[in-house]
């Protein structure tokens, strides 16, 4: 296996927007390249990431140089992303993320389950972009960015499996060179395509796919009549179920084989608006950290308003509550 590090001056743009759900500002870029689309039948050649941390921004790439490294790809892989909350790639929500887990699990090395910011499921199903461009591909979205000159690679991901399988034949550099390049465009590019996040509906991305909590995370929020309803993941895994009382009027169940709980929490409702009363639900600091929110008004978290549905504030209280609920075990 061949590890190479490039430092990069790229500073990656903050998104204010991104705070509410990803407060950390150390994460992960992330995008693989393989020897064919199946994990069944298929091997990682190459992981791209670039690790963004306060001190610097370095480009890693592990290549496997022969169908025996994978294991120590994995293994490299597993060790780089440890310590970070999130990662963020392109398809990786369908592809890379599932094809690492399926490899890791084949030759027993865990991959960390990082949350994973998924820009091309941002900018297909919460941005109005597949109204504009005739495909979602990466080229192309790289394109509508203005920033596909900053590409020098010129094959493709089906062009890059022939490459890899003369360069098992013959060894030649220029092969690894050029796989190498076509991963490392490809993932730096993603610093790039960050800036399309002003073009999407951040709030309503992450109330579908979930976030990140300090016990886990998150995985979906649905708003069902006058019930609120939080999936989520957490690291503490134990049976347990709560009925709705006084100091905590909400359902709440949890797992204790894999920690997955939710939490149904009835919602007052008028004049086709939903709203909750944060005063009688949650401590002093849960409501400190809501009262920012726009429709929070005289204690009452407001979470429809006529067809308006208030994601940020949805999201957040699912949040807040999440840590309260957890912290009762």
């Amino acid at each position: 296996m061949k590890h190479i590090t490039e430092k990069l001056d790229t500073i990656p743009e903050h998104f204010k927007i991104l705070d509410f759900y990803l407060p950390d500002d150390s994460y992960a870029i992330l995008d693989i390249e393989t020897t064919g689309l199946s994990p069944a039948y298929s091997s990682v050649v190459v992981v791209g990431m670039i690790i963004v941390s306060r001190e610097e921004i370095t480009l890693h790439q592990l290549f496997a140089t022969s169908p025996s490294d994978e294991l120590e790809v994995l293994s490299n892989t597993a060790k780089l992303l440890s310590g970070y909350t999130y990662i963020i790639t392109f398809n990786g929500r369908f592809f890379d993320v599932p094809f690492l887990y399926k490899r890791g699990n084949k030759h027993g090395v865990e991959i960390p389950e990082l949350f994973n910011l998924d820009l091309f499921v941002l900018l297909k199903y919460y941005s109005d972009l597949p109204k504009i461009l005739p495909r979602m591909n990466q080229k192309t979205i790289e394109e509508y960015a203005g920033i596909s000159s900053n590409r020098s690679d010129t094959i493709s991901g089906a062009e890059s499996v022939e490459l890899y399988n003369k360069y098992l034949e013959t060894g030649e550099k220029d092969l690894e060179r050029r796989i190498l390049l076509h991963n490392s465009d490809d993932v730096k590019q993603l610093l790039g395509l960050m800036t399309l996040i002003r073009n999407s509906d951040v709030h309503k991305s992450f109330n579908k796919t979930g976030f990140p909590i300090s016990d886990g995370r998150i995985t979906g929020i649905d708003l069902k009549k006058a019930d609120l309803i939080i999936k989520g993941i957490s690291n503490t895994k134990t049976e347990y179920i709560a009925f709705p009382s006084l100091e905590a009027p909400y359902h709440f169940q949890m797992s204790g084989k894999d920690g997955s709980f939710e939490i149904t929490l009835p919602c007052e409702s008028k004049d086709n608006s939903i709203y909750v009363d944060i005063k009688t639900l949650l401590d002093d600091s849960a409501r400190e950290v809501l009262s920012i929110l726009p429709f929070y008004v005289n204690d009452y978290l407001i979470l429809k308003e006529k067809n308006r549905i208030n994601y940020l504030e949805i999201n957040l209280l699912a949040r807040e509550l999440s840590k309260f609920a957890l912290s009762r075990l």
